[in-house]
């Protein structure tokens, strides 16, 4: 039997390992909050790798956690090598830990799709640069540190919407209701957008639509810094709970379903009644970047005219 080890970050990294390969021979992962789902979809098959410490904030810190995380990369691989691994399969191509394992590992090596950011380039590669270089001078693995995307030529690829060799199962979507859902982006939290721009777009949204709104946060979102910016926006509030995308849809249901920018989109297979409108917030990159995306089965909102003929459409599907 292979031995295959998979490094998932994310639940739809886990829910794509299920549906995809679900005879893996290990887990690797790295936040103790992923733990209750590894272990329920692979059961005894986990093993926690920890994580780098932070860049410091205070210069007196720099050499000790400098040396701390030079000395994780090393821990890693010396727990590894006696698994015996024989293939590896990685979802994040430019992250520090997957490029250690991507230069260390002998055999074959799988590049799952990530989400969204597998297919495009959403942000400045001087974003991704500025990112590298911290991370580098704080003893991350600095090799590739300054570039988003690996060399893929030495890489299995797969994926959903391009090579097509993996599947995810969609949501059961609840029946749908008179409103529609917007899928929040920590783009406020990475400092992509300001506070107010997001409002902004929300309320130009919001004063379009034919229905209410609800506001999905993303897991990495300040959800009472979003409740607070919605309170004096009209026909939207908050989602209610459960906030899981795939069990909020299950829950909750919708005419329409849109974002600025999330692979959620692409999960929820509601191709039909989906929008992107990264324009609506001034995200003109991460525009340009999704139209020139051939394989997009997402429509993408020109601006406000194509949103609010969206949004019309839809309202009439009542």
């Amino acid at each position: 039997m292979t031995i295959i080890a998979a490094l998932p970050r994310s639940t739809l990294h886990l829910r794509l390992l299920a549906a995809n390969d679900p005879g893996v021979t290990h887990v690797l992962y790295r936040d103790a909050h992923v733990a209750p789902d590894v272990e329920a979809l692979f059961p005894g098959k986990g093993i926690a790798l920890g994580r780098e410490q932070r860049p410091a904030k205070s210069p007196l810190q720099w050499p000790a956690r400098f040396a701390a995380n030079r000395r994780y990369y090393a821990d890693v691989r010396e727990r590894l090598a006696p698994l015996g691994i024989e293939r590896l399969i990685i979802f994040l191509e430019g992250e520090p830990l997957e490029r250690m394992l991507a230069d260390w590992f002998g055999g074959p090596i799988e590049l799952w799709e990530d989400g969204l950011s597998h297919y495009v380039d959403l942000t400045s590669p001087l974003w991704y640069a500025a990112r590298g270089a911290v991370q580098a001078a704080s003893g991350f693995y600095a090799k590739g540190a300054m570039s988003r995307r690996a060399d893929r030529t030495r890489m299995i690829v797969r994926d959903r919407f391009e090579t097509r060799d993996l599947i995810l199962p969609s949501p059961t979507l609840a029946a749908p209701q008179d409103r529609l859902l917007f899928i929040g982006s920590p783009l406020v939290e990475d400092g992509i957008v300001s506070r107010s721009r997001l409002a902004q777009g929300l309320g130009a949204m919001a004063a379009a639509s034919p229905m209410p709104l609800a506001y999905l946060p993303h897991p990495r979102e300040d959800i009472s810094a979003v409740t607070a910016m919605l309170k004096p926006i009209a026909h939207i509030e908050p989602a209610p709970l459960p906030h899981g995308i795939a069990d909020h849809v299950s829950a909750h249901g919708y005419r329409g379903y849109i974002a600025a920018v999330s692979t959620a989109l692409l999960d929820l297979d509601a191709f039909d009644h989906s929008l992107f409108v990264p324009r609506l917030f001034g995200l003109e990159r991460m525009h340009r970047a999704l139209a020139g995306w051939q394989a997009n089965p997402v429509a993408l909102a020109a601006g406000e005219t194509d949103l609010s003929q969206w949004l019309a459409a839809t309202g009439d599907q009542k």
